[in-house]
């Protein structure tokens, strides 16, 4: 396997770590399908927990893995809409026009975004084909087509949020609501329309690719309605998705086994399902 840091950006630490599968006249293999890893950590940083050990579960399905590390707070940056979503693309780009080199099937690139790495994930699905990010990274849109896009607790809606929280401010989801739209926008002041053009969920249409979801249902990071909320414009504009709501697990809980825990409450069997469910219904779609 080769593993290469690949910087896409001059002026802060942006880079897209490649994990190349090495080819073997013994593996009866072709092109191979790439996934791109958006890891979460509210704009503030990007997790290791949802980085590497996620590119693992993929590598040995025999996808090749990229791991995008794209700009946060820890960056030194007060503002990161709408340059996550342009780095995304550029990370699109490059694989694209890698895919001899790296013996990858161009038809074949999915996204998987994790909490707010969902969020980036999720804006993408629903911009890629805009020609404003097309113009943006000077590529066509084609170039820039997503196969399909998973969602770990995403980051989809953050209207609903702000209604749900509306009567508690003190809450986690609430404090989550406003550092990321603060980080996002680069000011701690947005008004309605603020939160809905930050939100995918008002920018879904026909052209958003397959997309499949999990959430748990007392996730009280990312309130389940604000995630529910994004899956009834899939619905409306007859996007092909899957959606998985399990019973019980905190946020950020990550591949939900003890290969990406931090704490106890991180191991949760029910939930650790999730990746095979996910792997199945990927195998559907770009396979």
């Amino acid at each position: 396997m080769r593993i290469e840091v690949i910087r896409l950006r001059d002026d802060r630490p942006v880079t897209l770590t490649s994990y190349i599968l090495d080819t073997s006249p013994e593996i009866s293999w072709g092109r191979r399908p790439a996934i791109i890893i958006c890891p979460g950590g509210g704009f503030v940083r990007t997790s290791d927990r949802e980085a590497e050990p996620v590119a693992s579960i993929f590598l040995s399905r025999g996808y090749h893995a990229f791991v995008l590390r794209y700009s946060t707070e820890s960056m030194g940056v007060s503002k990161v809409y709408p340059d996550v979503v342009i780095e995304l693309a550029n990370a699109v780009v490059s694989i694209r026009r890698n895919a001899d080199k790296w013996n990858i099937d161009p038809g074949r690139i999915a996204i998987i975004g994790f909490s707010a790495g969902g969020t980036v994930a999720a804006l993408y699905s629903v911009n890629w084909h805009r020609d404003w990010l097309s113009k943006l990274v000077n590529a066509p849109k084609d170039t820039l087509k997503p196969s399909a896009v998973i969602l770990a607790y995403p980051v989809v809606d953050f209207a609903v949020m702000n209604e749900v929280t509306k009567n508690n401010r003190n809450t986690p989801a609430a404090g989550v609501l406003f550092k990321m739209m603060s980080l996002a926008l680069g000011s701690g002041k947005f008004t309605e329309d603020d939160l809905r053009e930050l939100s995918a969920t008002y920018h879904v249409d026909e052209n958003t690719p397959p997309t499949f979801i999990w959430t748990t249902a007392d996730d009280d990071v990312v309130p389940v309605e604000s995630i529910i909320s994004y899956v009834n414009a899939l619905a409306r504009n007859k996007v092909p998705f899957e959606f998985h709501v399990f019973e019980k697990g905190v946020h950020g809980l990550s591949l939900a086994d003890k290969t990406t825990a931090s704490n106890p409450q991180h191991v949760n069997p029910p939930v650790a399902k999730w990746i095979e469910l996910a792997l199945s219904w990927l195998e559907r779609h770009i396979e």
